[in-house]
Order: structure tokens, then sequence, then C-alpha cells
């Protein structure tokens, strides 16, 4: 019999953050609170403006690189039990209050400044995690050829974040594949970059975060036996003379890893965490996964799963045993059992059903309200929960945390003008929050004759080097020589109605450095 959600949610409950019982590691970290970081990313995109954005409303304005751009404050529109701010970002109403729109940012006009099929790296700054497209530009081979660590990873290994590592058991919780990128030696930053394996297993991360006899009232811990294997490879470093240079390379890389792992296993957690019950089933065997029973047509156990690993997440930050979370979504959280990548994601603009499949209602309704359901059953469920966690000094966890969700693409399908990022909680005061901030130009219009309206804006490098910077990584750590944002800087849309030099001018390139209007304080 599987257990219920009270119960999975009681299964894995533990103290708030208490910072006088805190390892005096972590107290040391700019002690009032250290920061944390979680990233939420989905497929496709392809949400209309209308749906995704907030009506304008008498916004402030401000010339910046030579367009102008806007910001007016969130104001929920609330009816029947229920609050919003645009047709996808509303929930419940007792949920999503005013108080918790104060803490969220709705960010327009940040853009891919380039033609990729599909790609799941980019949304942390890897873009060449991509399938190869770009029709005739060669775009995304282009970028391909030039890979990225992704942010979550440069948060992870920088001495900046992670001031002491003491009660850390993992620098990053992946759960997804194909959206974290380190380098093989992210020790010494050297190596090729490579993607970190993740999984959405419920009970692998909790194994990996809570082993037994490693937190107040759990069994004895047994002695790590990746001590001696560590031993023995540092050995064979030491005492052999005739290694190549590229298998030495190889066997230091292999080595760090296993230092990584050995450092992990003999953490010590401190006393305000005890050692929760695992639950019997995980969200595997509860609910499901792709591709196994009615999971993919089941928003019902998407959400439950999704929620369960929020759980581990809430709890991780909690027990400082981690402060940085990426999570990639595995399902469209829609009921839709056709192909939904054609005859859903690349039909979106479509006002009316597709007779040819007979589907029963318009693709933009569909795409539009799974992305409804992520937002209010995933991310605001994870923002909502982070906010009702005391930070033992007045605040919550939400007030030190970066909450991020990203989509593939922007309001057409594969085309990365205005890729939505919607935040939560203001990084420990780094960020002004409550707004929505439109950053495009509005007098460059791509393809007049779509139903859907596009204009270029700013760069998501920019959005990256300042998304770094809130979380304490300076710029000297990762800015890119050409333009000081983050990422390779390549931009190609001359087979737009305008060209690449009128939507990307370098006055742009040459502010991508800085923090986007509007949002510092």
């Amino acid at each position: 019999m599987g257990l219920s959600r009270r119960q999975l949610l009681a299964a894995l409950s533990t103290l708030p953050v208490i910072p006088s019982l805190l390892p005096s590691g972590a107290r040391a970290q700019g002690m009032a609170q250290p920061k944390f970081y979680v990233h939420f990313c989905t497929s496709h995109g392809a949400v209309w403006n209308a749906n995704m954005y907030p009506a304008a409303a008498s916004p402030t304005t401000q010339m910046y690189a030579g367009r102008t751009v806007r910001r007016q404050p969130l104001a929920l529109n609330v009816a029947n039990g229920r609050a919003g701010v645009s047709p996808v970002l509303t929930a419940s109403s007792g949920v999503l209050t005013q108080s918790l729109a104060n803490k969220m940012n709705v960010l327009q006009g940040l853009d891919w400044p380039l033609y990729v099929g599909h790609h799941s790296g980019g949304h942390l700054g890897n873009m060449a995690r991509n399938d190869g497209s770009g029709e005739a530009m060669g775009d995304g081979r282009i970028i391909g050829a030039n890979p990225r660590v992704t942010i979550d990873q440069l948060m992870a290994w920088s001495p900046e974040f992670y001031t002491s590592l003491a009660g850390v058991r993992e620098r990053v919780i992946t759960m997804g594949s194909r959206i974290s990128y380190a380098w093989a030696n992210p020790q010494t930053r050297s190596g090729a970059i490579q993607e970190v394996a993740g999984t959405r297993d419920s009970h692998v991360w909790y194994d990996r975060l809570f082993p037994p006899g490693t937190m107040v009232g759990g069994p004895a811990p047994r002695p790590p036996a990746v001590n001696r294997v560590a031993d023995q490879y540092a050995a064979l470093q030491n005492s052999t003379r005739r290694m190549s240079a590229e298998d030495k390379q190889r066997l230091e890389q292999h080595i760090q890893r296993l230092d990584e792992l050995k450092r992990r296993l003999n953490v010590t957690v401190g006393a305000q965490c005890t050692q929760p019950v695992r639950p019997s089933r995980s969200n595997h065997d509860q609910y499901g996964r792709p591709y196994v029973g009615d999971y993919d047509v089941n928003p019902t156990k998407q959400v439950a799963s999704s929620q369960m690993l929020n759980d581990l997440i809430v709890n991780a930050f909690t027990c400082g045993l981690s402060r940085i979370a990426v999570l990639h979504a595995d399902s469209t959280f829609t009921d839709f059992s056709g192909d939904y990548h054609q005859s859903v994601a690349h039909r979106a603009e479509q006002a009316a059903p597709a007779m040819d499949n007979q589907m029963p209602s318009a693709p933009q309704g569909i795409l539009s309200g799974g992305n409804q359901v992520f937002f209010e059953s995933v991310v605001l469920d994870l923002a909502a929960k982070l906010d009702a966690t005391p930070d033992g000094q007045g605040g919550t966890l939400l007030d030190h945390a970066l909450v991020v969700w990203t989509q593939e693409s922007g309001n057409v399908t594969h085309n990365t003008f205005s890729v939505p990022v919607i935040t939560f909680g203001g990084a420990s005061g780094f960020f002004n929050t409550g707004n929505y901030v439109d950053y495009r130009n509005t007098a460059l219009v791509y393809d007049r004759n779509r139903a859907e309206v596009e204009n270029p804006g700013l760069f998501m490098h920019q959005w990256f080097g300042m998304a770094l910077r809130a979380m304490g990584v300076p710029s000297a750590q990762w800015a890119e020589g050409d333009h000081g944002g983050y990422g390779y800087r390549y931009a190609n849309v001359n087979w737009g109605n305008f060209t690449t030099a009128q939507a990307y001018p370098d006055t742009l390139w040459n502010v991508a450095g800085e923090n986007l209007p509007f949002l510092a304080r």
C-alpha cells in the first residue's frame, strides 16, 4: 500500500535551520545566512505572450543600451479562489498570495540570439548542448563547438559560494539529464566539459543525502570502501614514472572524483538535523516514470513525483547538506496522449484544433495549460515551502534563495527571442523583487505576418552573469573576455526581418557584464 502525501512529508521532515547549531564553517559563510540556488528547466516553450506575461499597465520606462526598457509591479488578479499575474502564472489564492508575489520577478526579453532546434544545456548557460540543427545557418553546430560549464557547477566549485564544505554532502543536487555540465576535473577547472549525471529517483537522492549513520538518530556508520580505492589510485599515481601525460591527466581526473566522493561520505552533519525515515517507496515506485504505464498522460502522478523531489530539496537545504539544486522536468504535465512535440509544440501558434489528428482542443490551450500546472504545482510548490521554512533570523529560506524557471524557447517554438525567466527570492537582498520587467526592443518586429509578435531583447548571457554575482561568485571567475557576461558570444538572426547588427549591436554586448536594469538593489 502506498504512502499518503501527508506520510511522505512527515517521513522527510526535519527541524528548520537554527544558526546557533550550524557547524562553525557554515556560520563563517557570511553568517547571517548562506544563499541557495534552484533552477527548474522545461522543454519546448512556445507559450503565447498573452498567456505567459502580465498585461502592460503604465510601466516605468528607462533608456538602456539604445532601447526603452519597462518595469511594472506585479499585481495579483484574485477571483474565485485563484490568483495570478497571467494565465500561466496562476495558482490557488491561498498559496500565491501578494506577499509571495512580492518575492517574484517575471522577466521578458532575454534572448539566445541564434536559432537552434532543441537544446537543454542553455537553461544554465551551455547552449552547446543542442541537437546540432539551425537550418542552413548551422547555428547549433557553431555554438556546439564552444561549450561552457553551466552556472550551477560554477557556483558549486567556487570558494566564494561554498566558503566552507562543512556539512555539505552534495555540491549540486542534479535531478534530470543533459542540463548540468562541469570540467572533467572541477577542482583544477581543467579537462573536457562533460555532463554531470543526474537522476529524478527520490530514493537515490535520499540515500546520497541521508546515508545511514551520518545523522543524529541513525544507525552506526560503516567505513566507506572508497577510502581504500582512493589510496590505491594515489599510490599508483606516485609510483609510476612510465605513465604518459594523457594517462596521467585521466588518472588525476579519476582521483579527483574519488576524493570528492570520500569528502561527501565523511561529512559530519550538524545537530540541527535528525535522521529522517526513508520512505518505503520512491517517487518512481509510487507514481511511475516516463514511458511506463500511464505516467506520461497523468499530470496528477507527474506533480506528485516532482513534489517528492521538492521535499528532498527543502530538507537538504534546511540541513545544510546542499545549497544548489537543478531539476529538468520529465513530462509535459498534460493528459495529451499523442505526439506532443509534433502535434502540440510545433503547432502552438494555431488558434484552433488541427483536424488531421482530431485534437480535442487548440494546441496552445494544451501547452499553456501544462505550463500552468508546472508553475503552480512544482515551481510555486517549492517557493512556498522555502518561504514557510524559517531562517532563524526573522526571515525565510526563500529570502536567501534564487529560484528560477526557464523554458527551452520563447513564445514561438524553437525561436529563442524572449525566453521566459520566472524567479522567486531575493538572494539575501541582492534583487529587487515583485516586478514584471520587459527588455524587448519593440521597434524591431520579426515576421509581421505571424500571429505571435517577436522582438529582440537583451542577452541571456547578461542574466547568467547577474545570477552568478547574486550568488556571490565574482566576475573574475567566469566573465567572457569579449563581452563580460557568461556564455559563448555568437549571434545570427539574419534570417529574420532585421539583421543581426540591427537586433544585437555591439552596444548590447558592451553592457552584457552589467546587472540588468531595474533588478539590482
